[in-house]
């Protein structure tokens, strides 16, 4: 906890995820309204040119037929809306970001240390080995115990854009979005009141209920403690943001370029990838905890050392 008091915690943590989704709400409409506008009035006008006025229920079924190529429209751009909602809830959460840091810096409640260049290393492995068991044991499960429908749907959504697209969108925008309100907000504000634990299941959820499926519900709760985590130890929103970039970015790579095809067309493989993985995860995620342990430990010997 680092003890700011605000006038109103509930608002302080309701507000800014009210006005997130309200943000992708609103841009969303906006665009879906703008696209479906010319096929409506061209709809109308064709109903004007009969000369004969259709009753409700025809006039829907006109909208909803002429609707249909923008629907289209609409689900084959979903990549490129994806970014721009992303982008829009920026001028919600970078000036709230500022005002934060800046009022913690005010109170004296966090100095970041400066982490060497090897932590953010580990990171970056953690992430791509990562990004390699966690699709893979997602896959194994579908295969032996559930199959996500929504999640293949999602996915074939996804993945319609070019690849460069992809990983502006999905590799960067939308990580970089997410970990400004997950992270850099919710996180941090709860993290004023509450202990770590509290703090990150809190805002880790909120984080897995703005994923659809249930595969992809699981995987950024789990996702979100470890970025929670992250940003506890760093003290600095870069370390989650490397991390959800990386492993985001390996997903998307790995999909386009058939790797993960390549991995799943063979059992053993896909398991040995799985396994290898997770093994990678654990090795990375200890060398990390020696780093944090050892800077900590520098950190706290030089305020010592400063106090005398």
């Amino acid at each position: 906890m680092n003890q700011i008091q605000r006038k109103n915690p509930f608002w302080s943590l309701a507000g800014p995820m009210l006005a997130y989704l309200g943000i992708q709400w609103g841009v969303q409409t906006i665009i879906d309204f703008v696209v479906s506008m010319p096929y409506i009035l061209r709809a109308y006008a064709d109903v004007l040119n009969q000369g004969t006025m259709p009753t409700m229920q025809e006039w829907f079924q006109t909208c909803l037929e002429a609707l249909e190529p923008a629907f289209d429209l609409i689900a084959a751009y979903q990549v490129e809306i994806a970014g721009v909602t992303a982008l829009a809830t920026f001028a919600l959460t970078i000036p709230l970001f500022v005002k934060d840091r800046k009022l913690e810096k005010m109170l004296g409640v966090s100095i970041a240390p400066k982490m060497p260049a090897v932590g953010y290393g580990y990171i970056v492995l953690f992430g791509a080995a990562g990004c390699v068991a966690a699709t893979c044991l997602a896959a194994m499960a579908q295969l032996a115990f559930y199959y996500d429908a929504q999640y293949q749907q999602t996915a074939e959504v996804l993945y319609t854009a070019g690849l460069p697209m992809q990983l502006l969108v999905l590799g960067v925008v939308v990580p970089v979005a997410e970990e400004m309100m997950f992270r850099g907000i919710l996180f941090k504000r709860f993290r004023e009141r509450q202990g770590f634990w509290y703090s990150a299941v809190c805002s880790s959820v909120f984080f897995a209920f703005m994923h659809t499926s249930t595969t992809q519900t699981i995987y950024a709760l789990l996702l979100g403690l470890m970025l929670s985590y992250l940003y506890e130890k760093f003290r600095t929103i870069k370390a989650p943001v490397i991390l959800h970039i990386v492993m985001n970015m390996g997903s998307v790579f790995l999909t386009e370029t058939g790797g993960f095809q390549w991995i799943a067309s063979d059992p053993v493989r896909m398991a040995a990838a799985a396994i290898g993985g997770a093994f990678l995860c654990s090795v990375t995620f200890v060398l990390l905890q020696r780093m944090l342990s050892s800077e900590g430990e520098q950190h706290s010997s030089g305020e010592k050392r400063d106090m005398f």
